[in-house]
């Protein structure tokens, strides 16, 4: 049998976003827009539903998948399409699950949280990359999605109280001139470095989403594990987080009550690799 069941009934909805032209746009090695069907025949075989060594028991949560976005639809319209649909579900007090395709879907997603609350959403960025780049002859794409949420009047106007923070970033991967932008508008980043061992970047990481707002995105941007644990993405690196760390860090944010949109789960080419660890 199978915990997940098709359409928008769950209380966690998946959705795929089978997209990859905003990687291409910003030169990127494309291949993400197969990472939802890539995926899905993984998600069946994770693992028992009750796990006796954490205690953990799913058998109460309903999962439902409500398929894809269109993939014929160009960049701009599936945007769109996915702002909509994660709109949706969360004016239907679902938790969406949105399974990439490349990371310029983050525009989507966090801002269907910050129109639905307006105020206190905390959006935390996990990425080896700061993801802040301006437009392309104003065309976004896959290293420009949390410049353009931050620069919406709901993060312009800091009365609403909404919070923004880069997680395990690289230093060798990001420019100088976006790491300042970032900190000119006053946000956080937290690189690697800072990190420290394994067990205290996962500490580190619950103590962000402790003090991040009420209402928190999660975007997880898998480049960010090293390519020796998570090959396939569209810019793999050596040194990165662990896919035990991914794992643990996944597991807090979904425990977390403050996070209703669990993932933004991106940079996916053929095969998903710490689903299958």
């Amino acid at each position: 049998g199978t915990m997940i069941s098709l359409g928008s009934s769950g209380d966690i909805v998946i959705v795929g976003y089978p997209h990859d032209e905003g990687v291409r746009r910003n030169g990127g090695r494309v291949g993400a827009s197969g990472g939802p069907s890539s995926v899905r025949p993984f998600l069946q075989k994770v693992g028992t539903v009750v796990n006796p060594e954490f205690g953990v028991d799913l058998r109460n949560i309903k999962i439902s998948d409500d398929g894809d976005i269109e993939s014929s639809l160009s960049l701009e319209d599936a945007h769109n399409s996915l702002f909509d649909k994660v709109s949706l579900l969360l004016n239907q007090g679902k938790i969406p699950f949105v399974i990439g395709g490349g990371n310029d879907q983050s525009f989507s997603n966090g801002y269907a949280l910050v129109r639905k609350h307006i105020k206190k959403v905390g959006v935390v960025n996990i990425d080896a990359h700061l993801d802040v780049r301006p437009l392309k002859e104003g065309k976004s794409h896959s290293g420009s999605p949390f410049r353009q949420l931050l620069e919406t009047p709901e993060f312009q106007n800091r009365e609403n109280g909404n919070q923004f923070l880069e997680f395990a970033a690289q230093g060798s991967q990001c420019s100088a001139i976006h790491a300042k932008w970032i900190t000119d508008q006053g946000y956080t980043i937290k690189w690697l470095s800072q990190l420290g061992s394994p067990t205290e970047r996962v500490q580190e990481f619950k103590k962000v989403l402790d003090g991040l707002g009420e209402h928190i995105f999660v975007s997880f941007d898998i480049d960010s594990i090293a390519s020796s644990d998570c090959p396939g993405v569209s810019a793999p690196a050596a040194v990165g987080l662990s896919a035990q760390d991914a794992l643990d860090m996944c597991f807090i944010a979904g425990s977390h009550p403050k996070v209703f949109f669990i993932f933004s789960l991106h940079a996916l080419l053929i095969v998903l690799v710490i689903v299958n660890q």
